[in-house]
This record gives C-alpha cells, sequence and structure tokens, in this order.
C-alpha cells in the first residue's frame, strides 16, 4: 500500500530573522494598576559579571511593586535595563541570565523626580551543581538489561510465567537493582498477588526512595484500599520526585478530596491542569466537586471540560447527574467518596452490581512503564520555567509572528543537503533495521492567494514515494513553526507557561494546540490518495532576546484510528543560518526528528540539514540534478 505522510495544507518550512527588541518598560496595563505619580522617577540597573565587566549575555529584568504587580519587565540591552515612569515606593528586582544565580533584591525609591543608578554583579551557577550526577538507581550491565528488557516485554504481553523467568535470570544478576525488584512487584500484581507485589515496591523504595515507579503503585494499591492518608504520603513523595508530571498531582486532588481537604485538593487540581491541559480532566471532576457547593458556575465550567475529553465512563455518567442538578439550582446530594482515585484507569459500572473487593490486576497496566522509543509527550511533564518571570505572551506571537511573515515575503526557494536515519523499532522498543540516505532538498513556497500558502519539496529533483524508507514519505516537518503566522495563530490556543533557561540562553516557553472549532490546515496523513487532517498540541521555545523560534516540539490532540495512527512526535531544532550574497541571517532547521506509531509500523526517523542556499524572489536560476547516494542499511534479530 502506498502511504505518504504530509501536511494538510503545505505550509512554510523556515523562520526569518527580523528586528530587535528594544527594552520594555512597565506595560500600559501595569502602569494602570499603579498610582501615576506627578513627579515620576527612573531607576537605571547596571548588570554586570563577576569581574566587574558589563553582563553581554541575554538577560531579563524584572521590576515588581510591594504587592506584586508587575512595574517592568523585559530584556535588557548593553548591560542596561532603564524603568520609568515610577512613583517613590518599594520594589523588588529579579534578574534572570543564563548561566548565573537568580537574583532578587530589595530597591527602594525615596523621592519623587530622582534618577536612582543601580549596579548589581552576578554569580555563577555552582560549578558543583552543573558537574553532579544525576540522581537515580544504578546502570545495569549488558546482560541483567537484556533480562530485564524481554521481562518487561513479556509483562506487557501478559506472558506472565516467560516473565518470571527472564526476572530469575535478572535478579542472579543483579539481585538489588531497583528496577528488578519493582518488575518483581509488576509479575506478583500480574498473577493477582497483590501482598507479594507489595513487599517487592516497598523494597524497591527502600533502595532507591526516589522510585517514581514504585511510589506511584505503593499510593494504587492504598487508593484501591481507601486508605487515603497513605496513599497521600505516596503521591507526595512521587511528585517530589517527578515536579513536573501531572499524573501525580491529578490524583493527589482526588486523595485530598476523599479526607475533606478541599483547599490542598483545589490546589493539585490545579498544578494537574497547568502541567497536563486536556489530559489531566479528572481533575477538572474534582474541582466541579469542590465547587458545588458555593461556586455553582465554576462548577459547570469544569464539568463541560470534563466531559470534553471523558465523554464515556461510570465518571463521565456522575458528571452529568451532577450538571442536572446545578442546572436545576438545586443542592446537590453528598456524593459519596470514591474508592478509587485512579482517574486513568476508569471502568464502566453496571447498575445492582457491587464491585469486587480488593484491587484488580488491570490496574497494573497502568503502571506499566511505557516503552522508551518515543520521548515523553509534550502534556506529560513540563520543563521547568522560572516560577515569577511575568510573560508578554501578545508581543511574543507579535514578534514571532513577523519573524515568520517576512521570511514568506523575502524568499520562494531554499536548499540544502538533508542527510536521514531511519529506524524501525520492534515490539520491545528496540531498533530492528537502521537506513540511512541523502539527498538535495528543495523547499519552494508560494503565496497563492491572499492568507493560502503553498509549498513543494523535491528531494533529489524529484517527489517520489520511493525516495524514503518503508516507502513512507515524512514531508513538510518545518512547516510547523507557521504555527506562529498570523495567517495560522487564530487556529491554535496559545498559552505562555514562563522563561526558560534553555541552550544555555534564555526563553519563553509556549504551549499551543489546535482549536477544537478550527480545521487543521497545517498537517495531514495521506494513504491511497485520500487525506487525514491532523490536529496538534506542541510546545515552542522563543528566544527572549530575538523572538526566534529555537526549539518546537508537536504531539498528536489525538490518535486517527481510521489509519491505525497511535502516536507521533516531533521535535526540531533551529539554528541562524548566514547567507553573505543577500545580506541576511535566517533562522533555519538544523534537525528534525520525528516518532510515529502508523499502521503497524513504529519507526523514528532523524533529519539533518546543511550547506543551505538561499534563493531570492527574483532569481531564476536553476538547480541541477544531484547525486544520490546509496542506501546503508543494518537489521538486528527481532
Amino acid at each position: 500500500m502506498s502511504v505518504c505522510q504530509r501536511r494538510f495544507s503545505p505550509g512554510l518550512l523556515f523562520l526569518a530573522i527580523a528586528g530587535v527588541l528594544n527594552i520594555a518598560s512597565a506595560s500600559p496595563q501595569a502602569r494602570s494598576q499603579m498610582q501615576k505619580p506627578d513627579r515620576p522617577s527612573t531607576l537605571v540597573v547596571s548588570v554586570r559579571m563577576p569581574d566587574g565587566s558589563p553582563l553581554d549575555i541575554p538577560a531579563i529584568v524584572n521590576l515588581y511593586t510591594f504587592s506584586g504587580t508587575p512595574a517592568g519587565i523585559g530584556v535588557f540591552r548593553s548591560g542596561t535595563a532603564e524603568f520609568t515612569n515610577l512613583a517613590p515606593a518599594s520594589y523588588t528586582l529579579d534578574i534572570i541570565a543564563a548561566g548565573y544565580q537568580r537574583l532578587t533584591s530589595n530597591v527602594q525609591i525615596l523621592a519623587g523626580g530622582e534618577r536612582q543608578q543601580l549596579s548589581i554583579s552576578l554569580t555563577p551557577e555552582s560549578a558543583a551543581s552543573e558537574t553532579a550526577a544525576p540522581s537515580g538507581g544504578p546502570i545495569l550491565a549488558p546482560k541483567a538489561q537484556k533480562e530485564v528488557t524481554k521481562a518487561l516485554e513479556d509483562l506487557r504481553d501478559k506472558k506472565s510465567d516467560d516473565a518470571r523467568k527472564h526476572l530469575e535470570k535478572a535478579s542472579q544478576l543483579a539481585p538489588s537493582h531497583p528496577d528488578v525488584n519493582y518488575l518483581w512487584g509488576m509479575y506478583y500484581a500480574q498473577v493477582n498477588n497483590f501482598a507479594n507485589a507489595k513487599v517487592y515496591w516497598e523494597k524497591t523504595v527502600q533502595i532507591s526512595p526516589r522510585h517514581v515507579f514504585s511510589l506511584a503503585a505503593l499510593a494504587q494499591l492504598a487508593l484501591q484500599g481507601s486508605d487515603y492518608p497513605t496513599a497521600t504520603g505516596y503521591l507526595l513523595r512521587a511528585s517530589e520526585a517527578a515536579p513536573s508530571s501531572w499524573r501525580y498531582h491529578e490524583q493527589l486532588s482526588e486523595a485530598y478530596l476523599n479526607q475533606q481537604q478541599n483547599e490542598q485538593a483545589q490546589k493539585h487540581a490545579q498544578r494537574a491542569i497547568e502541567l497536563g491541559k486536556e489530559r489531566a480532566a479528572g481533575a477538572h471532576y474534582v474541582l466541579a466537586r469542590i465547587f458545588q457547593g458555593d461556586n455553582p458556575a465554576g462548577a459547570l465550567k469544569h464539568l463541560d471540560a470534563f466531559l470534553a475529553t471523558r465523554p464515556s465512563g461510570s465518571r463521565a455518567i456522575e458528571a452529568r447527574k451532577l450538571i442536572d442538578t446545578l442546572r436545576k439550582q438545586e443542592l446537590p446530594a453528598p456524593v459519596p467518596a470514591v474508592a478509587n482515585a485512579n482517574l486513568e484507569l476508569e471502568t464502566k459500572s453496571v447498575p445492582g452490581e457491587k464491585p469486587a473487593p480488593g484491587p484488580s490486576s488491570s490496574f497494573a497496566l497502568e503502571l506499566m512503564p511505557p516503552p522508551k522509543w518515543m520521548p515523553p509527550d509534550v502534556d506529560e511533564n513540563m520543563p521547568a520555567v522560572e516560577p515569577t518571570a511575568g510573560c508578554p505572551l501578545q508581543k511574543i506571537q507579535d514578534e514571532a509572528g513577523g519573524r515568520v511573515g517576512d521570511f514568506v515575503d523575502a524568499v520562494n526557494r531554499i536548499a540544502a543537503t538533508e542527510s536521514l536515519d531511519n529506524e524501525v523499532i520492534n515490539r520491545s522498543g528496540m531498533p530492528s533495521r537502521r537506513t540511512s540516505r541523502s539527498y538535495s532538498y528543495v523547499a519552494s513556497v508560494q503565496q497563492v492567494r491572499p492568507g493560502m500558502y503553498t509549498m513543494d519539496e523535491y528531494r533529489n529533483g524529484m517527489m517520489d514515494l520511493d525516495l524514503f524508507p518503508e516507502r513512507i514519505a515524512t514531508l513538510g516537518l518545518t512547516a510547523l513553526v507557521m504555527v506562529f503566522h498570523p495567517i495560522y495563530r487564530d487556529d491554535y490556543e496559545v498559552t505562555c507557561e514562563g522563561l526558560s533557561r534553555w541552550h544555555g540562553g534564555l526563553a519563553w516557553q509556549v504551549h499551543f494546540r489546535q482549536k477544537a472549532n478550527k480545521p487543521a490546515r497545517l498537517r495531514s496523513y495521506r494513504v491511497n490518495a485520500k487525506s487525514y487532517p491532523i490536529a496538534l498540541r506542541g510546545r515552542a521555545w522563543i528566544s527572549a532576546q530575538t523572538f526566534q523560534v529555537e526549539s518546537l516540539e508537536t504531539d498528536l490532540v489525538s490518535p486517527v484510528p481510521q489509519i491505525q495512527l497511535h502516536a507521533e512526535h516531533i521535535a526540531i531544532e533551529y539554528m541562524p543560518v548566514k547567507f553573505v550574497s543577500h545580506h541576511q541571517e535566517l533562522w533555519l532547521p538544523q534537525s528534525a526528528e520525528i516518532y510515529f506509531d502508523f499502521n503497524n509500523h513504529r519507526m523514528h526517523r532523524r533529519h539533518h540539514f546543511r550547506n543551505y542556499m538561499l534563493f531570492a524572489v527574483d532569481e531564476k536560476q536553476q538547480i541541477s540534478m544531484p547525486t544520490v547516494e546509496l542506501d546503508t542499511t543494518a537489521s538486528s534479530p527481532e
């Protein structure tokens, strides 16, 4: 079967650079929150390195009033930031620079109309923290790792007897390794011996107190037995070990709710939604339960959000009953505490049927470590950001969109040398075949009418499916940056997660998700001449200094069962490329990686670009047919 993977509406590949950023003083909205001074004062902050010289790298300088209102947030230039229109008051100065410790200092402006100058020296980040050994368990020897991998594969396939044989061999090689003991717990859970499963998981956390899977498993056992205080203790430890994981916060919110600790339940539910977005639907249900008494409108809002993602199941039935009660403006009857707080493993209830006592082996499926061939979903964990830095989302969108628009207006053709490495992944998550190819790559961009762009991609002068390994073409990957183009921007819900220390610099971390009421226009899978539009959600890192998109990752909003598209993850890295003849510097893709589970194919592809050439709109230069490099293929046993 001929399969071609491509975008629905062809989009531009690359992002251009344009303009410079001025120092941002207080925004109009922030100023409106402060009393306008009769005699405004000015604060000039000089940021210096330890040797006293001006800081020559990008930094973010924030100024807050005593109440926490932003008085000025922006990128500073040439080591200096200036804040104007300030009233006499106490302020907090916050400076964030890559490679240096964050600095927070109190500043007082005593009199109106004065110009105060402040010199701040930064402290380098501790070398010890940069070179500290990563946390985690000891590394398994190759033979032990092989047995653990086979045991895990057998557990996924519910081959308990085969898994036990491999675990016995692994135990002989590494009897005290936490992963081996954890998998023994998984084995006993699979054969419904939960007493032994608990023994092994407790042994695991004794060996490795931050072993997240074992902490989560012990929490699940406690939740199944309605032992909410014990479950809370394990979940708190799991959330500390994996602070960016939404799942543990969602489960904590349910556990606290069952203990009638609504303040803590609300705190963790809101954090789960912040980290997990639509995946943390269960947290919306928790918030609805909290708000149902004194905030019915808020409760209805959260119930609608829950049902948008979880339209079926016993919890959905409860949610609809609660909606009916709230809309009739009647106080809801007390809802019994839910014994099983594992929201991801909700099961359908049968009227009149009593749940079986004790834990069920089905919950072990959620605790099974996923295959590691695909990176974490963008909404599984939110990368760390600076918690108090203001985020000018509108300015970020305008500036980044302007870069994309400028590039579309200036260029119609880009050429490069492209290298492609393809791996076919077997059921255990290991590569079984590897193929490498090289192409002469050309992308042609044209505007066919206002608001619509087309992109054609040529490899070795052709658009042939057979050029790609496994006859599956990956096209339009780098057109994904068009998410920030003004024409496509309204198709996505965009939120700013904060300021990130990214690749040695500072970048605004932005999350985006396809709106449900907008058509998916950037990407599709094409199978047998029929296109299947793909809705995307993702995260981008946009330079805090230049507003260039430096990195971008995407995942599917939901699988597409019609074509057996179960998952797709894309990661793109951009780099600045100077074109001396055109007097331009453009930010172009350096690499693009794609992982997909599609139509019984699991693949990982790495695209690398180099030797860029730029063809301006007014040029008629022809591109000669390049030579084709031979494939190099390696196979390994299944």
